[in-house]
């Protein structure tokens, strides 16, 4: 799916520095105002730079070929936003050539600046090779550990522009770490210029003495953020600004000095993410080797973790506290909220326990000697917050204000610092034990036991791996279990076990039913999987899954199996019913013909030493295909395709962009198998695409070509990685789905066409070429074009694209089968191919699984998965591989599409008259005395046009709802104005758009109204909408972001959700 702006919750890039390597350029003036409001002042502001972009506005004027694409959006201060670009010619990225501009939330455009002025012009055939390239550019650099594979592009720098080969080394400088971009001329072979991506600046601080750190040069210029470590830098807390400089030799030896605070924190951020690599073996503060931005200056004495960032304060003294262990604590934070489970709902403590264990082990690898931050397992020694010394001591947490440490049904409601305690102190028990020597403090047991320690990093690796192990309302007693399970998996001996336990029992965390058992020999246990969770069967009929074992500890054994849980009528049998550790068995699911129509639960139990189940959704007459004869999809072959798709990726340099070799033998791979099955194929050339590259387009035989339904998915990715959920996923789906029906050859009522589009990630490209060269005839023959982008996200919501439209009937009724209850597409309005048909005025729909938003509490209780995370934490990264796929989600898509086909397309009878509705856009906002617009759209969806009168309901007191005109023909258009009178409240509200003609069909419109000033002071616990007013402290703030109020999120702390007026 193509990116789309950044919202608040998101780490994004510095304005500061986005602006530092680039020449200002004069305030520009505002383009045309869009005549529809966007729903926030985020996408108000996106939107108008999207348009200056477009338009080469003021210093953002282009040549030829060229085009800029947004790269990142940045909230600043005052609401303003900082939108960035990187340009490309003909298809190759210009380097040197990247823009920002800068927009408020009004959609008007404060000031433009380019990094390079005037057209590009250059020849674009190299006459040197890659190869002799990397050759010339391997003698910049001493020593070469590794070569990333060189890339055409354009290099502009002094005004002078030349093609270029851009090759990366990794490897050292005489003296330093190094990755060098070496730039030489593709058509002389001489070396243009380079730079390297690590600096090695100097700090001078009070906490840490003299260190060194890895700092960002752009030109002459320095400034403190990481070049290795994405998304780390630091920033002044009241500019915003990243701090930068001439020289790379950062503070003054003074804790007072905020760049001197800076230089701490990067240098605490540095070794924890060090240390995360080296001992517990993650990729970056994230997971998914990135980062956070950290700002300092805070006037508060704390520290604070938002959720995307952090923000450090002061001390009594005025000093900012950016020592080792409160950095590595807040880092600690955001790792809590990025391991499985979330950091929210959990039991108190343990989150104020797990920042202080990462600063402890952030200390530990740092190993600074006294009188800097040397490990010593307390939290605060060095910063002495409020003039009273640390504020927790690991070892004895009873040594600070009488926090416990002991676990007791007390902490549950023990306030959360202080519940932090008993995690603490286990922690140092694991690492150093009860009485360490070596002038280590003794710690007290609460058993009176003795416990031997482990190695902090030992106990590290434990502790991490229980937090690998979280679910979302961690307790205490749930963590015991975890970690136990981490240490049996990290040591067959059981020593680790057995010290991890003894730690639990040493501070009174009983024993739980859950807990592993270790035994050195090893237990024999096995595993229990399921190769499909799901299935569906047509009463009188049958379904099968195969059941597979494996031997997980010891030696092999006989697993019996059994199921329970199927409803009357199903049985339910194995072939055979007993196999040894390490077989398989055929499970059959039988329904009799009595067997009542819906989704149950099957429960398919292995008993041997242990016992272990597993669950199977079976899914018995009307649910899994209501009343239809689709086939049933084999997930296994989709997920064949993906693997395909991957390998692809992998040989032609990790991913399948538009315009590059790996999307080239993606179109051929998907070719050669459509051409095999009996396919009319054909590839259409999109030249006005970014990357000029290949639309392919496949026809069934058969079916009236008056009457078309049409499937479609982008099969390009990101540059970034190999796009395997985003979009292989939908790719695959379709392609599987095509030779399915290539295979039935079924009677076709509809003529159905396949089509794979290119240039999708760069702006809805190919399919829009598609579209725009239809004739109005080929464009009313199609009766419903079906998008599939993103069918297999791994934290899955289920969404459907213009839910209650005629158009989505069938995809809703599949999953409605399935208890699913999916929901509209909000994520994705405007971001896919099925925008390209909708503009066209041609009824769309579609199935999507989620991208980088946030899933919730109650989508995750109805849908399973994480509350909290984005649905495909890999959208747009390199690691979007066939790991990043759910075969369950995978698998309810493949078959969703299958129904939707047959339902409409295959058998049955002449279709009688009737229409589409939609609304675009679905949302918009407006302040109390103004007006918002959109276009209602019909379409005949099957036998001929009828008049349609619109109506609509559900509209909330003050606001008024106009149609011009009030009916259409179908096929037609309407305007819908929504008035919203001086009275009206603000909020949030839907509305209801229905068309009436020979059936009611309907669709929904989000109204967000805006409050004028004085709505009150702003409060915790109170939900804002975007665009509120509150007073905090005598000053104004408005909303920009929706969220409820916490403490911790007053209006001057948290930025991206207040703009200060």
């Amino acid at each position: 799916m193509r990116r789309k702006i950044l919202t608040a919750g998101t780490t994004l890039t510095v304005l500061a520095g986005l602006l530092a390597a680039t020449t200002a350029a004069r305030a520009a003036p505002n383009p045309a105002p869009t005549t529809v409001a966007p729903p926030s002042a985020l996408a108000a502001a996106v939107s108008a730079a999207d348009q200056a972009a477009a338009a080469g506005l003021d210093a953002l004027a282009k040549g030829p070929g060229e085009s800029y694409e947004r790269h990142a959006v940045t909230p600043w201060l005052g609401g303003l936003y900082s939108v960035a670009y990187e340009r490309t010619y003909r298809g190759l990225p210009v380097v040197g050539g990247d823009a920002v501009v800068l927009a408020d939330g009004q959609g008007r455009i404060r000031s433009v600046q380019s990094a390079s002025t005037g057209a590009v012009g250059v020849p674009t055939t190299p006459k040197v090779t890659a190869a002799a390239a990397e050759q010339t550019a391997r003698a910049q650099l001493p020593t070469v550990d590794g070569v990333q594979a060189a890339r055409l592009v354009v290099r502009v720098k002094g005004g002078r522009s030349k093609l270029a080969w851009e090759t990366v080394l990794t490897g050292r400088t005489a003296s330093a770490p190094s990755t060098l971009h070496v730039f030489v001329d593709a058509r002389s072979g001489e070396v243009l210029d380079s730079y390297d991506d690590v600096h090695a600046g100097t700090i001078n601080s009070k906490w840490n003495g003299t260190q060194t750190i890895n700092t960002t040069a752009s030109g002459s210029t320095y400034s403190l953020r990481d070049p290795g470590r994405p998304g780390l830098s630091c920033a002044d807390y009241s500019s915003g600004s990243v701090f930068s400089k001439s020289s790379d030799s950062w503070g003054n030896g003074s804790a007072t000095s905020k760049e001197t605070g800076c230089a701490d924190v990067m240098f605490a951020a540095q070794k924890e993410w060090d240390m995360l690599r080296d001992w517990l073996g993650r990729n970056g503060h994230n997971g998914n080797g990135g980062s956070w931005p950290v700002k300092v200056g805070l006037n508060d004495v704390n520290a604070y973790w938002d959720g995307s960032s952090i923000s450090i304060g002061h001390n009594n003294a005025n000093e900012w506290i950016a020592a080792i262990d409160v950095v590595g604590h807040e880092f600690g934070h955001g790792i809590d909220q990025y391991t499985p489970g979330g950091a929210a709902s959990n039991e108190a403590g343990l989150g104020e326990a797990t920042g202080d264990i990462m600063g402890a082990l952030t200390e530990a690898y740092a190993n600074e000697s006294a009188p800097y931050d040397a490990p010593d397992y307390t939290v605060g020694e060095m910063i002495n917050l409020v003039g009273n010394g640390p504020i927790r001591v690991m070892y004895n947490p009873s040594q600070v204000g009488g926090n416990p440490n002991c676990y007791s049904s007390s902490i549950p409601n023990t306030e959360e610092h202080a519940a932090a305690g008993p995690l603490n102190h286990w922690f140092y028990l694991l690492a150093e034990g009860s009485n360490p020597g070596g002038g280590k403090p003794t710690s007290p047991t609460c058993n009176s036991s003795s416990v031997t320690g482990l190695g902090i990093q030992n106990a590290g690796k434990i502790f991490y791996g229980g937090m690998l192990l979280k679910t979302s309302g961690m307790t205490y007693k749930k963590y015991r279990t975890a970690t136990l399970t981490a240490a049996k998996n990290l040591d067959p001996s059981c020593g680790y076990f057995t010290r991890a336990k003894a730690a639990w029992d040493a501070v009174s965390v009983p024993a739980q039913a859950g807990d592993p058992t270790c035994t050195p020999t090893g237990n024999n246990d096995f595993g229990l999987t399921l190769n499909q969770t799901a299935g569906s069967v047509q009463p009188g009929a049958s379904t099968t899954a195969t059941v597979n074992t494996s031997v997980t500890s010891g030696s092999a054994q006989t697993v019996n199996l059994t199921a329970s849980g199927a409803p009357a009528g199903v049985t339910v049998s194995f072939n055979p019913s007993s196999v040894q550790a390490g077989s398989a068995s055929t499970v059959t699911f039988a329904a009799a013909a009595t067997a009542v129509a819906g989704s149950y639960t099957i429960t398919v139990t292995g008993t041997g030493t242990v016992t272990h189940t597993a669950q199977y959704t079976l899914t018995v007459g009307g649910g899994g295909n209501p009343g239809g004869n689709a086939p049933d999809i084999d997930v296994a072959q989709v997920q064949a395709h993906l693997t395909q798709l991957n390998t692809i990726a992998s040989q032609n340099g990790g991913n399948r962009r538009a315009g590059s070799a790996g999307h080239s033998q993606s179109v051929a791979y998907v070719k050669a198998k459509l051409q095999a099955a009996g396919y009319t194929v054909s590839e259409q050339s999109c030249t006005s695409c970014s990357y000029v590259s290949n639309n392919l387009i496949a026809d069934w035989p058969g079916g009236p070509t008056d009457q078309v339904t049409m499937f479609g998915a982008h099969l390009d990715s990101v540059a970034a990685g190999p796009g395997i959920n985003d979009n292989g996923s939908g790719s695959a789906v379709l392609l599987e789905n095509a030779l399915a029906l290539a295979q039935a050859n079924p009677t076709l009522t509809r003529h159905v066409r396949f089509a794979w589009w290119t240039g999708e990630e760069q702006g809805l490209q190919g399919s829009a070429h598609y579209v725009g060269q239809l004739s109005s005839a080929q464009r009313s023959a199609i009766k419903g074009y079906y998008n599939f982008d993103m069918v297999g996200s791994p934290n899955a919501g289920y969404f459907i694209n213009n839910l209650n439209s005629t158009t989505s009937a069938p995809m809703k009724a599949y999953w409605d089968s399935l208890s699913l209850q999916p929901e509209e597409n909000v994520e994705g309005q405007g971001r896919s191919d099925d925008y390209s048909f909708q503009q066209a005025g041609i009824p769309t729909s579609g199935y999507a699984a989620g991208a980088s938003a946030t899933k919730t509490a109650n989508q995750a209780a109805k849908w399973g998965g994480t509350s909290g995370r984005a649905y495909d934490s890999c959208y747009h990264q390199s690691c979007d591989t066939t790991s990043n796929v759910s075969a369950t989600v995978l698998n309810r898509s493949a078959d969703g599409v299958a129904y939707t086909l047959w339902k409409t397309s295959v058998g049955g009878t002449v279709p009688t008259n009737d229409f589409s509705i939609a609304v675009n856009p679905a949302t918009g906002n407006a302040t109390p005395g103004n007006s918002v617009s959109a276009t209602v759209s019909t379409g005949v969806t099957s036998g001929s046009a009828q008049t349609v009168g619109l109506t609509a309901s559900g509209v909330p007191a003050g606001v008024t709802v106009t149609f011009n005109p009030s009916s259409v023909q179908a096929g037609s258009s309407s305007t819908a104005t929504f008035q919203v009178g001086a009275s009206t409240a603000a909020g949030t509200y839907s509305i209801t758009l229905t068309g009436t003609g020979s059936a009611t069909h309907s669709t929904t419109y989000s109204l967000v109204v805006g409050s004028g000033p004085g709505t009150g002071t702003w409060a915790a616990g109170t939900t804002y909408q975007a665009g509120d007013v509150v007073t905090y402290n005598g000053v104004s703030y408005r909303c920009i972001q929706g969220h409820t109020a916490q403490t911790g999120w007053e209006p001057p702390i948290v930025p991206a959700l207040w703009q200060r007026l």
